[in-house]
């Protein structure tokens, strides 16, 4: 970047301070200015260096992903106006990719990014290996069974991009302080609250009340400067550089996932990449390390090489000419940190992008700029939202270093829809794990919690320690038990143990059956402003004591941020839970594991409105157990000491426990949740399984909740669809005043534009999230999850339907749906409310 742009008579103040100049920071600080923030990027050394420079630059556009996709589809929109405003090119081509397939398996996963790239309009072929070959003809045919190509894939020039970033940034107003170190954050909690004050540099202070830390591999070092853990590791991250090869000229870039291999093609070369099982973690990154590489031990990278002469013969022939070998920024679930810290007000983070902050930089930066104005991103992002890391875990080293190498480790492997982890197990468990589990319990993970998935017969299959696939001197471990379970599931079809989940959502339907929902969040609201908190906070109008209500809460501009159930303490119930009452007090409960997202959404408005009450997060002090089925009411009664309302909850006691019983319709009958306080969790449920039970797992749950048509964060509901669009109008009070009530009011008002519905089609046809919906042969929409539905014998698909127009239920029941999954139309029935217990 030429000295003429930037400065080092630095501003007194600036809305936003941006820390680290590479592609993050450069497309933060562009779409910034155009929205006319005053922003600064302050860049210790020059711009790109650090993990910016030394990227490949590949560029990919299908992801079994929604939010992704459009995250990567930005780069259409924004590349050609920076290029346009700055004058510059930005080193964009598009010269295709092939997705290599060796396994069925394999194939199938790229028949769904086949398929739900159609809703995007994303182009894709599939074609023979000897169509591939003759495309890149470097490629052995031999070698795989067939390919997707992607004809708009393609590659990014790092410094290119960057450099039009910054000069069409500066037309905005923008500015940029190269070699201006940050020495530290300024944060200020004098008044109760913390809030940043400003940036100290090596070349003075700026104030601001924003910052956003997008310092690649150096980011957990800008976190300290505030007391902040963020959960990211350094990697040496490598590509090697071939030798000229006269066929390698205008030829795709290659994804060879069953190898952990990919192709660039730049010029006559080949650029060489890969995930290997064993990177080499970097403690450290020296902070002068800002154009430096490391040497490259061929004794990790060379698996790399072998397989890329396997898929390219004529690789044995050809040297490498030079290779590099830099640090890269890994999470562990390999997504990327983004948006505001809840533990700081106005901290952005914008980092972790595991080797993909060339691509995603675009997307990213244009939806965190969207986030610091408006309070919230135009897409769902979730999954990049340093939120849905819990303090925990942001802290925890066994979670980071664990998961962290997996992910990596791991990243170019299949992505089943029940895939588990290995890594990092058994951080949170319920107070009925170690039973579950020698009840036969398989566990699967959400987040740090584990939780039942189904259960064997007369057998236990235990996770162990990680073993790291045997690296780093690590021995591989003799019980096998876990993982050749988990294997089971590891498909597009259905799984071996598909009986053993029917059976178990049978039970629940025909009989009774106990699931265990200790990972549900769980929260208590006091105080002297706990009532008006509450009428806030929650969309629905809340009973009096011992009554428990479905309410939504909501966002600013009236997106969903949780489906919650409230329950209004009297002094007996409060006390159970360990509280006391002052004013109302209200229990809260969130579906899954979102309990830590809901929590900071609800203290941040609290907060915001300066509200005297208490929010406390009780997820980890009361076990729950779910007894759902026609017996379940018997049940209770034997074990109870009084019989149970089912209107209302009340405390009760079993086996000598006191525990609060809440009648649910979870799954579309009359079941109870029992809370239980930790000390008393074994006891009741001795009682309860003694009284003749059968156990039942998350899988079972999702399919019965799916025949109900409910509701699971995430998949069916997310930050950017509103409760009307999500049939979920009807716990929206129309007359009170709550956060984005106007939303719903409106919405309420003219109708919208799309609309949640529930589809079925044959039992044979999986479906599992990202088919595509068509109504009249036209394509409307795509499904946001999938279950079979084992009481009704039908796939059940859940997703939005979209219209140009207001759509009505009549638009909606007199269209012909079909469902496509991997390339195949399937006939469908669409229902605006599940057709089961509505």
């Amino acid at each position: 970047m030429p000295a003429s742009n930037s400065i080092l008579n630095l501003p007194d103040e600036a809305d936003v301070v941006i820390i680290g100049g590479g592609s993050l920071g450069c497309n933060i600080l562009y779409q910034l200015s155009t929205l006319g923030i005053n922003s600064i990027l302050l860049e210790r050394d020059k711009i790109t260096s650090g993990t910016t420079w030394h990227s490949n630059g590949l560029f990919w556009r299908l992801r079994p992903n929604d939010v992704e996709i459009e995250l990567l589809s930005a780069i259409d929109t924004v590349l050609p106006k920076v290029e346009k405003e700055s004058d510059l090119s930005t080193g964009y081509e598009t010269n295709g990719g092939l997705f290599i397939a060796r396994t069925e398996e394999r194939l199938k996963e790229y028949k769904r990014l086949h398929t739900i790239g159609k809703y995007f309009g994303i182009e894709s072929h599939f074609i023979s290996p000897l169509e591939a070959a003759a495309m890149h003809p470097l490629l052995d045919p031999t070698s795989f069974s067939a390919a997707l190509y992607s004809p708009k894939d393609g590659r990014l020039d790092p410094t290119m991009m960057c450099t039009a970033l910054v000069k069409a940034a500066l037309k905005y107003q923008g500015k940029i302080a190269e070699s201006c170190p940050v020495i530290d954050i300024v944060v200020d909690s004098s008044m109760g609250t913390k809030k940043i004050r400003g940036v100290k540099t090596r070349h003075g202070f700026i104030k601001t009340n924003c910052v956003v830390n997008s310092a690649g591999v150096w980011s957990t070092h800008v976190a300290k400067m505030v007391n902040l853990d963020i959960p990211l590791l350094a990697f040496k991250h490598a590509y090697a550089i071939t030798e000229s090869i006269p066929e390698a000229k205008n030829t795709p870039n290659v994804r060879d996932h069953d190898a952990s291999i990919c192709y660039k093609t730049l010029g006559d070369s080949i650029y060489i990449g890969g995930y290997e099982m064993n990177p080499e973690l970097l403690k450290t990154v020296p902070s002068d390390f800002s154009f430096g590489l490391y040497n490259l031990d061929y004794n990790i990278f060379g698996i790399h090489i072998e397989n890329a002469c396997r898929l390219s013969p004529i690789l044995n022939t050809v040297g490498i000419k030079s290779d590099i070998n830099g640090p890269e920024a890994f999470t562990p679930d390999h997504k990327p940190l983004l948006g505001e810290d809840p533990r700081l007000p106005g901290m952005f983070h914008a980092s972790g992008f595991n080797s993909a902050g060339i691509m995603l930089g675009p997307g990213c930066g244009e939806q965190l700029a969207k986030w610091i104005k408006n309070g919230r991103p135009d897409l769902a992002m979730h999954a990049y939202d340093i939120q849905r890391f819990s303090p925990n875990l942001c802290s925890g080293k066994r979670y980071i270093t664990e998961a962290t190498h997996e992910a990596y480790a791991t990243n170019y492997s299949i992505v089943f829809p029940n895939h588990q982890p290995l890594a990092a197990r058994n951080l949170k468990v319920s107070q009925f794990h170690e039973i579950l589990v020698e009840n036969g319990a398989v566990m699967e993970q959400s987040q740090e919690w584990e939780r039942p998935a189904y259960f064997l017969k007369g057998r236990a299959a235990p996770v162990s320690q990680y073993d790291w696939y045997g690296c780093y001197g690590h021995n591989e471990n003799t019980d096998k038990r876990y993982p050749e379970e988990i294997k089971k599931e590891y498909t597009f079809e259905l799984s071996s143990n598909h009986s053993l989940i029917r059976e178990e959502a049978l039970s629940a339907r025909k009989d009774a059956a106990l699931f265990d929902l200790s990972h549900f969040g769980k929260m208590l609201l006091t105080g002297q402003d706990a009532e008006r908190a509450a009428k806030w906070l929650f969309t629905s109008e809340i009973l009096g004591p011992n009554s428990f209500t479905y309410s939504c809460t909501l966002n600013d501009q009236g997106g969903l941020e949780g489906f919650l159930r409230i329950v209004t303490l009297d002094e007996r119930g409060a006390k159970l839970l360990g509280c006391g009452l002052e004013g109302k007090g209200y229990y809260i409960i969130t579906e899954g594991t979102t309990g830590h997202r809901v929590f900071c959404h609800l203290q941040r408005q609290m907060q915001r409105q300066g509200f005297k009450a208490s929010l406390k997060n009780v997820t980890d002090k009361v076990g729950v157990l779910l007894l759902e089925g026609p017996k379940s009411l018997k049940i209770l009664e034997q074990v109870a000491d009084f019989p149970v309302n089912y209107e209302r909850n009340a405390t009760v006691t079993i086996n000598g426990h006191a525990c609060r019983v809440m009648p649910v319709s979870s799954i579309g009958m009359k079941g109870y949740e029992l809370y239980i306080p930790a000390e008393s969790c074994t006891a009741v449920y001795n009682k309860i399984t003694d009284a003749g039970v059968k156990l039942a797992g998350y899988r079972a749950y999702c399919s019965l909740n799916a025949e109900k048509g409910g509701y699971i964060w995430n998949y069916d509901i997310r930050t950017q669809d509103g409760p009307v669009e999500a049939n979920l109008g009807d716990i929206c009070n129309s007359e009170e005043n709550y956060i984005g009530c106007e939303a719903v009011r409106h919405a309420k008002k003219i109708g919208t534009t799309r609309k949640r519905a529930v589809f079925h089609v044959d039992a044979e046809t999986p479906l599992w999230g990202l088919e595509v919906i068509w109504r009249n042969n036209e394509i409307v929409g795509f499904l946001r999850r999938g279950n079979l539905g084992y009481f009704l014998n039908a796939s059940i698909g859940i997703g939005y339907v979209n219209s140009s127009n207001v759509i009505d239920e009549e638009y909606l029941t007199k269209g012909k749906y079909e469902i496509e999954s991997m390339g195949e139309r399937h006939s469908a029935k669409l229902y605006v409310k599940a057709p089961l217990y509505c």
